[in-house]
């Protein structure tokens, strides 16, 4: 298949909140493969505070809030709860530390198991990923495990920091790649 073929495949999903009062917030953008769907998530997205329009005017960026989403994959028949985090940050050193912490509490964390970890550019910002297999014990002594990629980046076009996390079961592991793919695709500027 030539490169134009490959590029038809993948389609712009958008990671919004509407408010009849302020309009249109975006999180980010991403491209989704084929096979691969957004669906509306459980809980409506926070929207605490927006930023500038973007240059042509349509929307604004979330500047302050948290968006959940299902992420299909549909020839898989697997969903994933889709999380997007951000938060504002005035200085660039300060939202690397916050990341930096974060990511190494996930990995001190004796109840994850860390299972891959990396880096990846997204919209020319470097970001670290993790893959876990969060245990969890419930009720009698049963325990659940979830499997996650986490990745968290600063943005400094925006002003903000990006906190994504991607949960589902055991399969999870088969779709580590195209996850991966799928987050690295994210658009937090223009």
């Amino acid at each position: 298949m030539d490169d134009d073929g490959a590029e038809a495949t993948r389609r712009k999903g958008c990671l919004a909140s509407y408010s009849p009062f302020f309009g249109v917030g975006t999180f980010a953008f991403l491209e989704l493969p084929e096979a691969w769907d957004l669906r509306v998530g459980p809980e409506p997205p926070e929207c605490d505070l927006l930023g500038n329009w973007n240059p042509t005017g349509e929307f604004r960026w979330v500047v302050k809030g948290k968006l959940k989403v299902f992420l299909v994959n549909e020839d898989g028949r697997r969903i994933y709860l889709l999380s997007v985090e951000a938060r504002d940050f005035r200085r660039a050193s300060d939202a690397e530390e916050t990341l930096r912490k974060k990511m190494e509490k996930l990995r001190k964390d004796k109840a994850s198991e860390v299972l891959e970890e990396g880096t990846v550019s997204i919209s020319g910002h470097d970001a670290s990923y993790l893959v876990l297999a969060r245990h969890k014990k419930k009720l009698f002594g049963r325990e659940e495990t979830r499997y996650m990629v986490i990745v968290g980046f600063f943005c400094d076009k925006t002003g903000r920091m990006l906190w994504v996390e991607v949960t589902g079961g055991p399969y999870l592991v088969e779709d580590v790649a195209d996850l991966v793919s799928i987050i690295s695709s994210l658009s937090c500027h223009e």
